[in-house]
C-alpha cells in the first residue's frame, strides 16, 4: 500500500502554554486505511490533525521533519496551494454540526463555496447525487434549506457529501458523531466505512469514543498530553492495552454486562510535568525515571509503546491474572 499520510516528528506550541499542545508526533496513514487518533479531551488528538491540513490558529506554532499528504509537502506550501490540497486532496467532517454551518445561508450555497463560481453548476448535480447517496432524500429540494431546517444528523450527512465533492483521497472526520444521538450515530458510522469501502478512501477519526474506534478503524494511536503513548491495531490495542494510560482509559468506559476488573481510581489534579513521562504525575507505576527521562515509542508485543517499565508491568498483570 502507497502512504497517503506522513506525518515525523511533529511539535505545536502556543505563546504562553506552559507545555507543547503536541510534542514529537510521528504517524502515517496508508491508502484505504482508517487510522483512529484516541484520548481525553485536551490531549491534542485534534490539534494533530489540523495541523496535519495546517488547519490551526495563526498564532500556533508548527515544526516538524516531514508533514506530507499525497506528493504534497505541507510545511513549504503556500496558502493558495493549501486550499487547492484542501478543496481536491483532502475532505474534512468536522464535530457538532450546528456549529459548523453558518444559519444565514443556504445549505447548498456553503457546500458549493469552496469551488470556483465557473464550475459550481456542474457540480450541483453531483453534490445531489452524493446527497442521495448519503442517505439525504430529496436532495435537490434540502440545498435550498438553510441549516436550522435539517437536524444534526442530517446536517452531518450534508456535510459528508460536502466533503466528497472534490474526489478526496483523505477523510479527516473530527469527532463526527459527538453532537448525535445513539441511534443516529450508528446510522453515520456505518455509512463512513461503507463510503470508505466503496471509494477506497484513507481516513482519520478523531475521537474520545471507544466505541466509535472500534467499529470504524484499523489502526489507532493514543494520545495523553500531546504525546503518542500507544499504537497498534485497533482490536489489539482495544483488547490488550499495554500502557497504564490505555488500561486506565479503556477501564473507565460503563458496562452493564459484567463486573468492571479494573477497579477505576480517582486521578489527582496534578500538573503535567515538563520532563520526562506526560503521565508520570497519575501514574501508580511511575519511578524516578520516569519523571526524568522521556520513554521512547517501542515494539512490545506487536504494538508501539511509550513506558519505561511496560515488561514490569505486563508481568505484573499476567501474574494476576
Amino acid at each position: 500500500m502507497s502512504q497517503i499520510v506522513k506525518v515525523a516528528n511533529l511539535h505545536v506550541s502556543y505563546q504562553g502554554a506552559e507545555i507543547p499542545a503536541v510534542s514529537d508526533v510521528s504517524y502515517s496513514v496508508e491508502s484505504s486505511e482508517c487510522l483512529a487518533i484516541v484520548g481525553e479531551s485536551g490531549s491534542g488528538k485534534s490539534t494533530t490533525a489540523l495541523a496535519t491540513m495546517k488547519l490551526l490558529d495563526p498564532n500556533a506554532q508548527i515544526t516538524a521533519s516531514e508533514v506530507r499528504v499525497g506528493d504534497f509537502d505541507i510545511m513549504s506550501a503556500k496558502n493558495s496551494e493549501l486550499l487547492k490540497i484542501r478543496r481536491d486532496f483532502i475532505g474534512t467532517v468536522f464535530q457538532d454540526p450546528s456549529s459548523n454551518w453558518n444559519p444565514s445561508r443556504k445549505i447548498g450555497d456553503q457546500l458549493l463555496q469552496p469551488f470556483p463560481k465557473s464550475e459550481r453548476s456542474s457540480l450541483e448535480s453531483l453534490l445531489i447525487e452524493y446527497m442521495e447517496q448519503v442517505g439525504i432524500d430529496r436532495a435537490k429540494d434540502r440545498l435550498a434549506l438553510y441549516p436550522y431546517n435539517l437536524s444534526g444528523g442530517m446536517l452531518q450527512r450534508a456535510m459528508i457529501a460536502g466533503a466528497l465533492l472534490g474526489e478526496p483521497k483523505l477523510l479527516i472526520a473530527d469527532e463526527p458523531t459527538s453532537a448525535l444521538d445513539v441511534t443516529v450515530q450508528a446510522d453515520l458510522l456505518r455509512l463512513l466505512s461503507q463510503l470508505q469501502k466503496s471509494k477506497s478512501l484513507s481516513m482519520i477519526i478523531i475521537s474520545h469514543n471507544l466505541a466509535v474506534v472500534s467499529q470504524v478503524s484499523t489502526r489507532v494511536l493514543v494520545m495523553f498530553a500531546g504525546t503518542v503513548v500507544e499504537s497498534g491495531n485497533t482490536s489489539d490495542v482495544l483488547q490488550r492495552p499495554k500502557h497504564p494510560y490505555t488500561r486506565n482509559l479503556i477501564a473507565s468506559i460503563p458496562g452493564m454486562q459484567k463486573r468492571r476488573k479494573i477497579p477505576l481510581v480517582t486521578v489527582k489534579n496534578n500538573k503535567i510535568p515538563l520532563s520526562g513521562c506526560r503521565y508520570a504525575s497519575r501514574c501508580r507505576y511511575a519511578q524516578d525515571l520516569c519523571s526524568i527521562t522521556k520513554p521512547e515509542l517501542r515494539e512490545f508485543q506487536g504494538q508501539q509503546v511509550a513506558c519505561h517499565r511496560i515488561e514490569e508491568i505486563e508481568l505484573e498483570q499476567v501474574n494476576h491474572q
